[in-house]
Order: structure tokens, then sequence, then C-alpha cells
């Protein structure tokens, strides 16, 4: 089992193994089935390299694009802001606490933490963290990959 290359403790449980099959293969009725014992709509198929730790109530929209080794917390939402198709832009490394909702065409940088119920529609930068309401907090990422 693979696990995250910044922190060991993150891995891919079955559930969400087969969370990523199930988007990736797109089976008609197991998919939908499954998405919906775990409380997801997620509209795309997930990157082989997505982590997630707890893979229940995540919405993700189908033009989102994602990094490798993202990390994604349970009850996250990525999608739209208003009736364009903007979505989010995830990149490599980058850390997505519990809660958090990522709204509208921005772009989470390279290694940045998006802190737990953070509500996101401004862009962050590469190693940052963002708390709150766009709030970015000085200082480097945990998770910044140098």
């Amino acid at each position: 089992m693979r696990s995250h290359p910044k922190n060991p403790w993150i891995s891919n449980s079955s559930a969400a193994r087969a969370l990523i099959f199930l988007t990736r293969h797109r089976v008609p009725v197991l998919s939908r089935l499954y998405m919906y014992f775990l409380g997801c709509d997620i509209g795309l198929a997930l990157p082989e390299t997505v982590f997630l730790p707890h893979p229940m109530g995540i919405v993700i929209h189908r033009a989102t694009r994602f990094g490798d080794d993202v990390v994604i917390g349970h009850q996250v939402t990525l999608g739209g802001r208003d009736l364009s198709n903007a979505a989010p832009q995830v990149e490599e490394g980058v850390y997505i606490g519990a809660g958090a909702k990522i709204l509208g065409g921005v772009r989470i940088g390279r290694g940045a933490t998006v802190g737990a119920n953070a509500v996101v529609t401004k862009d962050v930068p590469a190693g940052a963290t963002v708390v709150g309401a766009n709030r970015i907090l000085p200082g480097r990422s945990p998770y910044a990959l140098d």
C-alpha cells in the first residue's frame, strides 16, 4: 500500500481504493451505488495518486484538476461558485483538511495546506497555509514541497 511522501501515516483505506477504482472505470450502477453509500458526488476520474484518508461526503466538480499526492479530507467540496464552468485547480502535494470548501476557478499552489472548514475563493500561493475565509497565514506549510 502506497503512503504519502511527506507523511507516512496517510494512506488509502480499502474503501478509498475502491472509490478511486470506481471513479476511474465508471461501472454504471455500482459506481453510483457506492458513491451514494459513502455520500460522495465525484464527477471525474480521480487520479491514482490522490489520498482519501476518510472518503465520506466528498463533492468534486467534473472540471477540477489534480496534481500528484493530493490529500482530501472528509466532507470536502471542490466546485463551482456561479453559473460558469470554472473549477479549482489543485497542484501537486496539496493537503485539504476536513470540511474545506474550495469554490470557483481558483488555483491551490504546489504544497499548500487548506485548513479544516476553510472557505477558499481566491488563489493560494505555493507552500502557503489558508484557514477560515481566504486568510493566508505567514510562513511555510508543513506540506510545502522544497
